[in-house]
């Protein structure tokens, strides 16, 4: 055989050995390249997601906890009821506008945290699901009408507009107004303190009653769920402070606010 022929055979046979090692070679490099692009796009969502609920979750739990505690007095201390009969007319003022606040508080932490995770995941499926689960029930507990009354009955649309109001700016602030700033807005401000009018005349009237409001037993327990899901290894909120109210009976102590 004419040892050019082999020669150039063989070099045939190198350049396409060559050529496929090379695109293989190149194929792996893509593939890696779109792995380590997918894992660093990952991390920067994980990252991205513990920022959010690293900024929202505490904000979101302490208003949890103010209301559910707020309710707790209501139903177990006669809170309202106590100040409207012995209180003085500040004291009486400061239960009324102090209950609004962490209602309105909580509503606002609900809007913010609404806005901020609608494009996010919160870390997996079952989270994300179940964080939207008991914010419903908690809106559900507001918003409903089986009860014979409307004691502190706000509808869906109501929370979120009183939400909106109490974000800081009104706009795409991350922080809620504080309670100075509420208790100005209330006197100064017509249109905010419209939003609230319904709620104000029913703590008034809950503060004439001793017996205390299905609705706010129901709304303080659905609170509860949130703060064992936010805070599930008891860092924050101590046992003690976890009391639930019982439908035919209270048990456990008091948590003062």
């Amino acid at each position: 055989m004419n040892v050019e022929v082999v020669v150039v055979a063989l070099s045939a046979v190198v350049a396409l050995g060559s050529a496929a090692l090379t695109s293989r070679a190149t194929r792996q490099q893509t593939v890696l390249t779109a792995e380590l692009d997918r894992q660093t796009a990952e991390r920067a969502r994980a990252v991205e997601r513990q920022d959010v609920m690293g900024r929202f979750r505490d904000p979101l739990l302490w208003a949890a906890f103010d209301l559910q505690s707020r309710l707790f007095n209501i139903v177990r201390q006669g809170f309202l009821h106590y100040r409207r009969v012995g209180g003085t007319a500040r004291e009486r003022q400061y239960a009324l506008r102090s209950t609004l606040f962490v209602l309105a508080e909580y509503l606002g932490w609900v809007e913010i945290l609404r806005r901020r995770i609608q494009f996010l995941d919160l870390g997996s499926r079952q989270d994300n699901q179940k964080l939207v689960e008991l914010l419903a029930k908690i809106g559900t507990a507001l918003s409903t009408d089986l009860y014979s009354d409307r004691y502190f009955r706000v509808w869906r649309s109501e929370q979120r507009a009183i939400g909106e109001i109490m974000i800081n700016g009104g706009g795409e602030a991350d922080s809620c107004i504080g309670y100075a700033e509420f208790c100005r807005r209330l006197e100064a401000d017509q249109e905010f303190a419209a939003w609230l009018s319904d709620l104000t005349e029913d703590v008034e009237a809950l503060a004439e009653r001793a017996k205390p409001h299905p609705r706010l037993v129901e709304l303080q327990n659905a609170l509860m769920d949130l703060i064992d899901f936010l805070d599930p290894e008891i860092e924050r909120f101590p046992d003690r402070h976890r009391n639930r109210l019982q439908p035919s009976g209270l048990a456990g102590e008091a948590v003062l606010g």
